[in-house]
């Protein structure tokens, strides 16, 4: 069976890591071809070596390892067969395989090691130190008392497992498409913001936005996405993605594997706050990703997605790092880096 190449790298770049982003990867459900199915859709599951969300890379020692298990559902129906007019939406979750917690976790810093820290003698903390009303270290009651206080203001911002529910609709013509929709996130990075930053009874953010994509030949698209985010947190966010495609292996009207070079980056305008751990508004990160996806099956609907991005931290970031609570623990425990390489792998099969 022959598809477009268009058509195809469409399918290749569906993926369950748009993480609140419009397009983190471009969401693409729905596109016109010779095999025309009103409704149709996506299942994807995948693994990565690092959670990450508009760039952001969260440092080992922050989140207390590695890794992140993903998986995503998407469906797509279209209102007239030339494709014009299509609804689109997903349910996605995300799981850190770590520890959970970013920002530095209390249970992790030792009394003795605070200690040491008044006195100029720091010490390295080490797992499992945390005793409870232990006040036998030097200084006692009155340790005791400023650990305890600076335990409070550290706090203990978790990054829960992440659920997005997205909904939108899709306005496509032959050389550009834009898209508008509503998502609801549920924990993440975006529910620390909500929860431990602005303290919030709950991880919740909304937001609504707006993606506009061109497409002027099948080897290049551009877009640009802006949210609106409230509910909790309000403020702006922007994302632009420019992508390269081409096949590596078969023609273009019959790809094997295919090759995607994305050059990205995250914006903010109004969103993080004077108590937002000092993050600052304006650029946040950005990245280069390369993907190979592999067309698995003669039917093109079976997609196994490689992929490496190199990401870079913005000002935003840098401004955590500096002033992050827990940088007096030491420099590994700034919550971003400022480098970063993140694999990942992720499986489709489309419907």
């Amino acid at each position: 069976m022959k598809k477009s190449l268009i058509t195809l790298m469409a399918a290749a770049m569906m993926s369950p890591a748009f993480a609140g982003d419009a397009t983190t990867d471009s969401f693409q459900v729905s596109q016109p071809s010779q095999d025309f199915k009103r409704l149709s859709g996506a299942v994807h599951v995948g693994a990565a070596t690092a959670y990450t969300i508009h760039g952001y890379v969260p440092t080992t020692e922050a989140v207390q390892g590695e890794g992140c298990g993903m998986g995503a559902i998407q469906l797509g129906y279209d209102f007239g067969k030339e494709g014009a007019w299509s609804y689109m939406g997903a349910i996605s979750y995300r799981a850190p395989m770590s520890g959970h917690t970013l920002y530095g976790n209390p249970q992790n810093i030792s009394r003795s090691y605070f200690a040491g820290k008044l006195a100029g003698t720091p010490l390295e903390p080490y797992a499992g130190a945390w005793l409870a009303g232990d006040t036998t270290t030097a200084g006692g009651a009155a340790v005791e008392a400023q650990y305890q206080a600076k335990n409070k203001q550290m706090g203990y911002k978790n990054i829960e497992n992440e659920f997005i529910l997205r909904n939108g609709l899709k306005y496509t013509r032959n050389l550009w498409n834009v898209s508008f929709g509503h998502d609801l996130i549920q924990g993440g990075i975006a529910g620390v913001v909500a929860k431990h930053f602005d303290g919030e009874d709950h991880s919740r953010m909304q937001q609504g936005w707006v993606n506009a994509e061109i497409t002027p030949v099948a080897w290049f698209s551009a877009d640009v996405n802006v949210a609106r985010t409230f509910d909790t947190v309000a403020g702006w966010w922007i994302e632009a993605h420019a992508r390269f495609k081409a096949p590596v292996i078969g023609s273009p009207e019959d790809i094997k594997v295919a090759g995607i070079l994305e050059f990205g980056g995250s914006f903010t305008d109004k969103f993080y706050k004077y108590h937002h751990n000092a993050c600052d508004n304006g650029v946040q990160a950005y990245w280069v990703k390369l993907s190979t996806p592999w067309f698995v099956n003669e039917a093109k609907n079976f997609i196994l997605t490689p992929s490496v991005s190199f990401n870079w931290l913005g000002n935003g970031g840098r401004q955590a790092n500096k002033q992050s609570h827990a940088k007096a623990f030491g420099d590994r425990y700034v919550p971003f880096r400022d480098f970063a390489i993140v694999g990942d792998i992720t499986a489709t099969y489309k419907f």
